[in-house]
């Protein structure tokens, strides 16, 4: 069976989007190839800025059975149109969907008559079965993790049993994408919005987090599964021998939630050599955090880290389900700092019933420590998220949530007006960044400034001229 791989292209919409390397799809071709899929193609619509019609030429050149398109939920409405682009183009192409979109909104998802499948959660196992499936003429219902029609309406599987053992998963079809592409866009790559090298890639060393916030997806389930420190550094060395990276951003949940293992990984890329940076983006768990971590990850080559904060209200880290120390996380960020780390934090406005003074807490929290970066986002209920289920229980209209940037406002749930809670998220920002002493530290803090010069422009060109 020939299987062509889509990555949407949301960059006509939101043109700053992050063109990072499509992770998930090359875990699934990766597993593909395992199972003796031999024609894949992967399509990264972003990386070359593909219009529908590119797309849909390179779809009639292929000649695939299946397309597989993944997508966030904030790329919801590119997934769909791609959806009707493959069937349009071909119409016995089967149209399967996975990401994050299809395990958070699997009945949307399949609603769409152009969609035939979706798969959620882990896709590696589900994917292939369906394959297998497809190719013998078998029945696909009893696929754990699948979503389909059943007399024209959504049926849903239970998602599968999650892959304990991740060292059995093969590393993701590197040779699938062209890396040098990546390197040299003048949009962004990476999570990382300040890298200290142009040749960043993405790694997953687990999967999964046992904690209970109420605003998360929970793609990958709660329970957490490790791969080897062996198996990382493996590929660690694979991606800074044979693609050159200079750079690897770790994407998962939570690295550092098994304190022995994620020192142990420090340890092998310090012993064998590795002469590699590594960054943190997706914000590690700050009160799981120690010193000794952090001089092991100093030593390995760690220039970035982001910790998600949230809220510095006690009351709002017990209703939001977060429940960090935050003495200790104010503790953990100046230790970082002194290691000659950037610290960044993550925040977020307007949870449910939040009122203006736990608010400002956050704020001062954020102003008051060292950071170096600050992220303040506008709360925003995921589909399926407890939190969503939260809101539909109080009888809150959600018809108003708009999923594609957390920087822009477009619902309330807080207890201060829609006036007040935007003001508070420029407050924060202003308090935060308006600060020439702060500006001047960041900036002498920042490793790679050429390229973010490079972006700077860009920024300004697509304003000035797009």
């Amino acid at each position: 069976m020939k299987i062509l791989l889509i990555q949407p292209n949301p960059r006509k919409v939101i043109p700053y989007t992050c063109s990072s390397v499509p992770l998930g799809l090359l875990y699934i071709s990766a597993a593909l190839r395992q199972a003796d899929c031999r024609e894949i193609m992967l399509v990264d619509a972003r990386v070359w800025n593909l219009s529908h019609k590119e797309i849909s030429k390179r779809l009639k050149s292929f000649s695939p059975d299946i397309a597989g398109i993944s997508g966030l939920s904030t790329e919801a409405p590119e997934v769909h149109e791609l959806a009707g682009l493959v069937k349009k183009t071909d119409a016995r192409c089967k149209v399967v969907i996975g990401g994050a979109y299809a395990t958070t909104s699997p009945e949307a998802v399949i609603e769409d008559p152009h969609i035939d499948f979706a798969v959620t959660g882990e896709g590696e196992k589900t994917i292939c079965e369906l394959v297998n499936a497809l190719e013998l003429a078998l029945p696909v219902s009893g696929i754990d993790g699948l979503a389909f029609k059943n007399g024209g309406k959504p049926a849903v599987n239970p998602r599968l049993t999650t892959i304990d053992e991740l060292d059995s998963i093969p590393y993701p079809a590197w040779d699938l994408i062209d890396a040098e592409k990546y390197f040299g866009l003048w949009t962004r790559h990476s999570e990382n919005p300040f890298p200290a090298s142009g040749r960043i890639l993405p790694v997953f060393t687990s999967r999964g987090c046992p904690f209970g916030c109420i605003y998360c997806h929970n793609i990958f389930g709660k329970k957490l599964r490790l791969r080897s420190a062996g198996n990382v550094v493996r590929e660690i060395e694979l991606l800074a021998g044979r693609y050159g990276a200079g750079e690897i951003e770790i994407v998962d949940d939570i690295f550092n939630l098994d304190l022995v293992r994620a020192k142990r990984i420090c340890d092998e890329i310090i012993n064998r050599g590795i002469k590699i940076k590594l960054s943190f983006p997706n914000g590690l768990r700050i009160d799981g955090m120690d010193e000794e971590l952090l001089v092991k990850l100093k030593k390995a080559g760690t220039h970035l880290i982001f910790y998600a904060i949230e809220s510095a209200s006690p009351k709002m880290q017990k209703q939001i389900g977060k429940n960090i120390d935050l003495e200790k996380a104010a503790r953990i960020v100046r230790q970082t700092v002194r290691q000659g780390i950037v610290t960044g934090g993550f925040f977020m406005l307007g949870f449910p019933d939040e009122t203006k003074e736990e608010m400002l807490e956050t704020i001062r929290f954020a102003r008051e420590l060292p950071f170096d970066l600050a992220s303040f986002f506008y709360v925003t209920p995921r589909p399926n998220t407890p939190m969503q289920a939260l809101l539909k229980k109080k009888g809150v209209d959600l018809e108003k949530v708009q999923l594609r940037d957390y920087f822009r406002f477009s619902s309330n749930f807080s207890a201060v007006p829609d006036e007040e809670l935007q003001r508070l998220i420029k407050r924060a920002n202003s308090e935060f960044y308006r600060r020439p002493a702060q500006l001047l530290r960041l900036w002498k803090a920042l490793p790679n400034k050429k390229y973010i010069l490079k972006v700077l422009l860009r920024a300004f060109i697509m304003r000035r001229y797009a």
